[in-house]
């Protein structure tokens, strides 16, 4: 699936449908957009009067982008719970379960720059749609004719019902946190809200918990002060910066729509998802005795499943997209579903990743172990190998498309650069070999071609690296 190019195309991608606004993304193709998934629901679905939740992250327009969609919402028979701010993706997918609503809908764009929007859709579980929904919907608007535009006026907003989901989020995750540890531990926490959906929710969490935090990017801002509202090394910078300024033991900071976590350690480094999660699960299972399968999408570190096999769990592997983690945790008996890119969730009413809980959990893991995250991975890594992972982005040419769909149908002909036990294809090509592994596949977001990298060293990676380069041509 491949990132949008037209103005009137709209096609769901790994995380959504997203378009550069005053372009693609405009309020002409959200009318559009609204009026299928009305139709998807009322006519593919037959519910009558299905209920959706509308939410929205702090990008300019997202507001006026949700409240537009309501009222083609409202016209068409459908029923919106709109909150009166935006509010994290998580609390928006547990209101919707608990609440026992049809779907849910969210404007947000993720990482992208401020110039760009997006929409998610959510199943009535609280998880991503999955493609079989998606395409139905883009089915729906493929119907439409090509002059089509909504009634100017709107003549029924009857069905626009506001919901506050704040309180029952924030006393769903305070109970899965142990906040007596965290206060005895007495750390110096940073947390960085990124001007996003997060701020008075993780903040709020520690605060009404006795647990003194210092927070930055914590209002609204639309431009997200020319931050790229993404958790990285590269948008953490002010985070780093004041941890060591402060001498913290940690930074949190969550993404736009507080999905993802991200984690500074006490020297100002990012902690990516690959080196803090297994830790976190091998916490999980030894210290807060949950049990149950591991799910991790095939661009994830092999030390997930190092962890999660010692501890006797069973690891289940899903293409790119938290939908298929979150779908194949519904199936499963699995306790935690996790990326690569730093979005994880744990098994619950609702089963969608989240940023504010995870980040919780690591300070709780931090404390309870009395360490910072260098002297937890030195434990971690005298148990487990030493992994380092690395991945690149290229442009996806009309040559590069063709060179993976001929990679798919024939991958035992090309040489990696070692000896693969085993080949994945369920999203690209992945050859595995005992101590590291590459993967090529297609980006569902943006118009390019990933190659993913993991083994023993830091060399040897790079080296795996070029060498997909080379064999992606």
């Amino acid at each position: 699936m491949w990132y949008i190019g037209s103005m009137s195309e709209i096609r769901f991608g790994t995380d959504g449908w997203r378009g550069r606004m005053g372009r693609e993304f405009s309020f002409r193709n959200v009318r559009r957009f609204a009026t299928a998934y009305a139709r998807f629901l009322t006519r593919r679905l037959r519910i009558r009067e299905p209920r959706v939740f509308i939410n929205h992250d702090t990008r300019i327009l997202s507001r006026r982008f949700a409240m537009e969609t309501a009222r083609i919402f409202s016209l068409l028979g459908v029923v919106s719970m709109v909150p009166p701010r935006d509010v994290p993706l998580a609390a928006a997918s547990l209101a919707i379960v608990d609440k026992e609503m049809d779907g849910g809908v969210a404007f947000t764009a993720s990482f992208n720059p401020p110039v760009f929007n997006g929409i998610k859709v959510f199943n009535a579980r609280g998880g991503p749609a999955l493609p079989s929904t998606t395409a139905l919907i883009e089915q729906e608007i493929n119907c439409l004719p090509e002059d089509w535009d909504p009634p100017r006026q709107y003549a029924d907003n009857s069905r626009i019902r506001e919901i506050q989901p704040k309180e029952s989020y924030l006393k769903m995750v305070a109970a899965q946190i142990d906040f007596d540890v965290i206060r005895k531990a007495r750390f110096k926490i940073v947390v960085d809200n990124l001007f996003g959906a997060s701020r008075e929710f993780l903040d709020e969490l520690f605060l009404s918990n006795g647990v003194a935090v210092d927070c930055i990017h914590s209002y609204p801002y639309a431009a997200h002060g020319q931050v790229i509202p993404y958790c990285s090394g590269k948008t953490l910078k002010d985070l780093s910066r004041m941890v060591q300024e402060t001498r913290a033991q940690v930074g949190l900071a969550t993404d736009i729509d507080g999905d993802r976590f991200g984690i500074i350690d006490s020297r100002g480094r990012f902690v990516d998802a690959n080196h803090v999660i297994p830790l976190l699960i091998d916490y999980l299972v030894k210290v807060r005795g949950m049990r149950g399968g591991v799910v991790k999408s095939i661009s994830s570190t092999r030390n997930i499943a190092h962890v999660a096999q010692y501890h006797g769990c069973k690891v289940y592997h899903t293409p790119v997209g938290f939908k298929y983690i979150s779908d194949m945790m519904g199936k499963r008996d699995a306790f935690i579903g996790v990326e690569s890119t730093n979005g994880a969730a744990l098994r619950g009413r609702a089963i969608i990743k989240d940023g504010i809980l995870f980040n919780l959990l690591i300070v709780e893991m931090m404390a309870r172990e009395g360490k910072d995250l260098g002297q937890l991975a030195g434990d971690f890594n005298r148990r487990f190998p030493v992994l380092f992972a690395h991945e690149i982005s290229l442009g996806a040419t009309a040559a590069r498309k063709e060179r993976l769909l001929e990679l798919e149908e024939n991958p035992d002909g090309v040489d990696p650069g070692f000896s693969p036990g085993k080949l994945q294809l369920d999203d690209g090509v992945k050859w595995i070999g005992p101590d590291e592994w590459l993967l090529i596949r297609p980006s569902g977001t943006r118009k390019v071609m990933r190659i993913y990298a993991e083994s023993t060293s830091r060399r040897k990676t790079r080296e795996l690296i070029r060498q997909g380069r080379r064999i992606l041509g």
